[in-house]
Formats: C-alpha cells, sequence, structure tokens
C-alpha cells in the first residue's frame, strides 16, 4: 500500500511538474524565444541540470579551416518531451543553418558541419521542439576562430646606454587569438629569465638584466597560442655591437674674427666614451632653413669633442646639431643633441650696390638738381651691418666731391656738365666695390632703346622681357609704378646686369593695377632712349561702366558718346564697349561690339521708320 501511493504520488507530482513547465516555457517562449537551456528534473528542490550539450564544449578553429560540433540529448529529457534526434535544429548568432549541414548520429546526438570557417567569433546552439511546438535552446557555445602564430621575423636588439637591452621583432600577421610572445636569451653556460612581452606591444620586450659588454649573448622568441607555437631564429651577437650611445651635450658654437667662414664647435661626449670609440654626423642649416646640410662623414669618423665648421657665409646665423655611434658602425645613432647657434663674423661686402640717379628737369641759373639713389644689400651680399655710404662725384676732367651719407639717396645740385658719380658701401671690415654711373652733360641725347618690349603676367608674377640692344650694355634699369588719375605715379626700381632679357618685378605688386613699366639700358657714357610698356598681375571686370550721352538725334538714327573709363576703375585692358538700345514704343533690340576701347563715338540707325 505505502508503496503504491508512493508511486502514484512521484507520478502525480511528475504530471504536474511537466503541466507547469508546458505553461512556464510556453509563456517564456512568448517574451524572449530561446532565450535559456531546457532543463528537466525527477523531484521539486534538485539542482536542474541541461537537456543536453555539445562537444567540443570550448573550440578554437583555425580560419578557413571545417568544423564539426555534435549535440548529444539525454534520455530523460526525450523521454519527457517526447523529443529526439530528429528534432534537432542548430544556430549561428541565432539564425538558423542550413539542414544540409545537419547529420543525425543517432537518436540521441545530432551534428552540424561548417566548411572554411571565416568568422572570428560565432554564437553556436543546439535547439529543439519542446513537445513538438515550442522552440528552446538545449545548449550553446562560442566558436573563436583565428590563426596559429607565424614565426617571428627580424628579430633585432638595442642597448640604450645606462639602460637595459630591448629586443624588437615582426610577430608577423594579425593571429585574432591571445598570442603570447617570449624573449629567450642565454650565455653559452647560463640561461636568464624570460622577457614576456606586454599584450599592447606584442612586438618588443624590455630584459630586466643589465648587459654585459664584450660576451656574446643568445636571444630568441617563441610565440604561442591556442593553435599553435613557434620559435623565431636564434640571433648571437655581443651587447657592445648593439648600443645607442647617449646623445653629445653642452654643444657650443663660436665665431672667429679670423675668418668669416668659420665656426668652431665643441660638445662633451657621453660617458660611455670611456671605453668605446664613436664616430660623429654634424649637420646644420641657416637660421631660416628648414633642410639640413651635412658635414661630410670622413672629417668626423674618429673621436673627439671639438670641430671647426667651414666654407660658411658671412654674419650669417647657423643652428647645429650633432649624434654619436661606435666607430666601427656597429649599432645605433644616438639621438640629435640640443641645437646650438652660432653666427660667423663679417666679411667686407662682396657686391656693388644698385645705383641710379633721377634730374630735376627744373634748371637753376646753370645747375640742376640731380637725386642720386641707391638699394640696400641683401644679407647674404653685406656680409655685415651696413654702417655707411660713400659718396663720389668727378666733373669731367675737373676735381670730385666725396659725401658719406647713412641713408639710401643723397640730392646734389650739379653744373651742366657731365659727371662720374660712384657709390660704395661699408661696415665693420670694408669697403664694397664701387658702382660707376656716367650723369651725362645737359645736351646729351639718349639713343638705342631696348627692343620689343613686353610685359605678361605669369606664376603670380609680373615678367619683362625684351631684345637687347646691339652696343654693350653695362646694366639695365628697371622703373615701375601704378598709372592712377587720382595720384602721382611713383616709381620703384630694379637694377639688372647687361646680360639680362627676362627677368620679373621684385616688388610689392597689386592686382587690377595699371603698371607703367619702363626699360632703360645703361652704357659706358651714359643711359639710353627708355621704353616704356603697361602691364597687370591680373585683370578684372571694371568697377564701373561708362556714362553714355546722345550727341545728335535724327528721326532714323543717334550719335552716342561717352568718355574713356578712368585707369582706376578699368581694372584691366577695355577690349570693346557693348551698346543696348530699344525703340520708344516697341522690343527691338540689337547690339555691337566695338573692337577698339579708344573709339567713344557710335552712330545707332533704326532698322525700319518710326
Amino acid at each position: 500500500m505505502c508503496v503504491f501511493e508512493r508511486k502514484n504520488i512521484k507520478n502525480n507530482v511528475n504530471y504536474l511538474l511537466q503541466e507547469s513547465l508546458y505553461k512556464m516555457l510556453t509563456l517564456w517562449t512568448r517574451v524572449v524565444q530561446a532565450a535559456f537551456i531546457f532543463l528537466t528534473t525527477e523531484s521539486i528542490g534538485v539542482l536542474l541540470d541541461p537537456c543536453g550539450h555539445i562537444s567540443p564544449e570550448s573550440p578554437v578553429v583555425q580560419l578557413g579551416s571545417n568544423f564539426t560540433a555534435v549535440c548529444v540529448l539525454k534520455e530523460k529529457c526525450m523521454d519527457n518531451f517526447a523529443v529526439n534526434a530528429d528534432n534537432i535544429f542548430w544556430k549561428t548568432n541565432h539564425a538558423i543553418v542550413p539542414k544540409e549541414q545537419y547529420t543525425v548520429i543517432n537518436r540521441t546526438a545530432s551534428s552540424v558541419t561548417f566548411r572554411d570557417v571565416s568568422s572570428l567569433n560565432t554564437q553556436l546552439t543546439c535547439n529543439i521542439y519542446a513537445f513538438g511546438q515550442i522552440e528552446q535552446n538545449v545548449y550553446g557555445i562560442t566558436i573563436i576562430s583565428g590563426l596559429p602564430p607565424e614565426k617571428p621575423k627580424n628579430l633585432n636588439c638595442i642597448v640604450n646606454e645606462e639602460k637595459n637591452m630591448m629586443c624588437q621583432w615582426d610577430p608577423g600577421r594579425k593571429t585574432y587569438l591571445e598570442t603570447n610572445y617570449t624573449l629567450k636569451s642565454e650565455w653559452a653556460t647560463e640561461k636568464f629569465a624570460d622577457c614576456k612581452a606586454q599584450r599592447d606591444t606584442p612586438n618588443s620586450c624590455t630584459l630586466d638584466y643589465s648587459p654585459v659588454y664584450f660576451v656574446n649573448i643568445e636571444v630568441w622568441v617563441e610565440a604561442e597560442n591556442a593553435l599553435g607555437n613557434i620559435t623565431s631564429d636564434h640571433i648571437n651577437f655581443d651587447p657592445i655591437d648593439k648600443v645607442k650611445p647617449n646623445p653629445p651635450h653642452n654643444l657650443s658654437v663660436r665665431s672667429s674674427e679670423e675668418l668669416s667662414s668659420i665656426l668652431k664647435l665643441a660638445w662633451i661626449n657621453p660617458s660611455i666614451k670611456s671605453f668605446l670609440r664613436l664616430k660623429y654626423s654634424i649637420q646644420y642649416r641657416t637660421k631660416d632653413a628648414s633642410t639640413w646640410s651635412q658635414i661630410p662623414p670622413e672629417d668626423t669618423s674618429s673621436t673627439r669633442s671639438s670641430f671647426t665648421v667651414q666654407d660658411l657665409k658671412p654674419f650669417t646665423e647657423y643652428v647645429f646639431r650633432i649624434r654619436c655611434m661606435k666607430e666601427d658602425g656597429k649599432g645605433f645613432w644616438s639621438d640629435w643633441s640640443e641645437e646650438a647657434s652660432g653666427i660667423t663674423y663679417e666679411a667686407r661686402p662682396s657686391k656693388e650696390p644698385s645705383f641710379w640717379y633721377k634730374i630735376d628737369p627744373s634748371h637753376t641759373h646753370g645747375y640742376r638738381p640731380v637725386k642720386l639713389i641707391w638699394k640696400t644689400l641683401p644679407p647674404f651680399e653685406a656680409n655685415g651691418k651696413i654702417l655707411d655710404y660713400e659718396v663720389t662725384l668727378t666733373r669731367w676732367k675737373s676735381h670730385f666731391q666725396n659725401y658719406r651719407v647713412n641713408d639710401t639717396k643723397l640730392t646734389v645740385n650739379l653744373t651742366n656738365d657731365r659727371y662720374i658719380a660712384t657709390l660704395t658701401a661699408r661696415n665693420l671690415v670694408g669697403r664694397s666695390d664701387a658702382s660707376v654711373l656716367t650723369i651725362p652733360a645737359c645736351d646729351f641725347r639718349a639713343v638705342h632703346p631696348v627692343m620689343d618690349l613686353k610685359a605678361f603676367p605669369k606664376d603670380n608674377k609680373l615678367w619683362v622681357e625684351w631684345t637687347a640692344p646691339t652696343e654693350s650694355v653695362n646694366k639695365y634699369i628697371l622703373e615701375w609704378c601704378v598709372l592712377s588719375d587720382k595720384s602721382p605715379c611713383i616709381p620703384d626700381w630694379q637694377q639688372e646686369d647687361g646680360t639680362v632679357h627676362l627677368t620679373y618685378l621684385r616688388g610689392n605688386l597689386m592686382e587690377s593695377k595699371c603698371y607703367l613699366i619702363t626699360v632703360t639700358p645703361v652704357y659706358a657714357d651714359g643711359p639710353g632712349s627708355p621704353e616704356s610698356v603697361r602691364a597687370y598681375l591680373k585683370q578684372a571686370a571694371p568697377s564701373k561702366g561708362p556714362t553714355v550721352r546722345t550727341k545728335k538725334v535724327g528721326k532714323n538714327e543717334a550719335v552716342l558718346e561717352w568718355d574713356q573709363l578712368p585707369v582706376d576703375v578699368q581694372n584691366g585692358f577695355i577690349r570693346n564697349y557693348t551698346i543696348l538700345y530699344k525703340t520708344a514704343f516697341g522690343n527691338e533690340t540689337g547690339n555691337w561690339s566695338l573692337f577698339t576701347w579708344s573709339n567713344r563715338r557710335r552712330r545707332v540707325r533704326n532698322r525700319r521708320r518710326i
């Protein structure tokens, strides 16, 4: 009687549990389908177990390979919910796997096979339909995919002075798996502690012991992950041949009063110099330059603490830096030292100043005002600070006059005779060569102008070109000014050698402004005839149009006229005018293009009688 009652009680409990689970599973399925691993039990209060499992449990698969997983159902689960291996279906990342990939092994097990695995991390679940209609997850795993490590290559080590040795290598392709890289090292008689690379720097490791110089060490790298392990080639070397010294310090630069083309460098070598011979690399540049020049390596190939740099420009500021390495070239260059600068000593000016003159047209009592003008020398020609200029005026076959000037112009009253003017620039060291200019007599007639003068814009510059006269020319003077109806033409100027016939204006030019450009050849006996041309750096549309007036109005015609546009509003060369008109009682229109800007009158005829 007791056995029967216990059996009935057990059957009733199982029946009630199944009904409760069915209702609960149905409710959960509506909320989140396949959101838990299906469980079974025999009695209340017992720990619930999965309804099955997948093998392998935690697979790591090589990308591009095949993979098979097997789901095995438990007998009790199959009996209680009327399922078997035929009812199993598979999902990857919540998507159903095609049935063609399934294989039913027996009534409890079904497998799924994937060809050429390409996804890195895939969620794989084994699922059934409980009671033939409720989709439930039986078990799930994560397929981790990746690659085995490649053989580490290009292993190399560096010994930074006063620091431990650090080795680097190329780990090869990305594995997509947790991969450990271990740097191993040993002497012939002793092994050292492994150096494990950090995960964020899998291509390097710094040993935790100081290297011993002049004793060879053997080093290699081992790489390992879940798919395999591999070892790099071994390298054997003396750490002294892998040294990177500290940079030289306290670099200083001194000039020499005896020679304006040299600067003397001095520095303090790193402490490793006490047992290691060094060579050096010295670079320099002018203060405003961006590229460096290099001292020839053969000049700095031995240990030293000073060097004299030659062939420099006078009165120029130079910036220097220096680095060092083991004399035989083994090892590594140090970092660059801190930069140091120095200025070469002055030298006499290397070129005479550009020199020209202007004669005031007003004459008083046999004298004429003459304005002598010159250009300051650029720094690379001045070779120092220009202290003053000396001007000498010699009247033809007569005495001379000297002037010392701190400006770039000098106005003097000269007689109507011919004069020879000379100009020199002086700095602390000496004077430049003289620039010589002939100021002709009052009755001089200039001849032999340049030919084929033209000006044109190119590359945001205004270029001037001409054909040289047949006579020998000492130099050319180019003058230019902005033409304006509102202000006078104030010229700028520059000087070119007698061999030049193409150049650009080296001034601060403006767009949409008309420039009057004059070229004067200068001969031994005085200036030639000037030639002029107009040009624009860049043209634009006129700022406004002309005002039109009716000059004469007839029955069938009218004469229109207008004033030429002021040069200030032309903004370029006027090529034509266009006239638009219509009759007073209709829409008849016409237009003409006038192909010369100088024509300021046009007769307009109507095409029919009004």
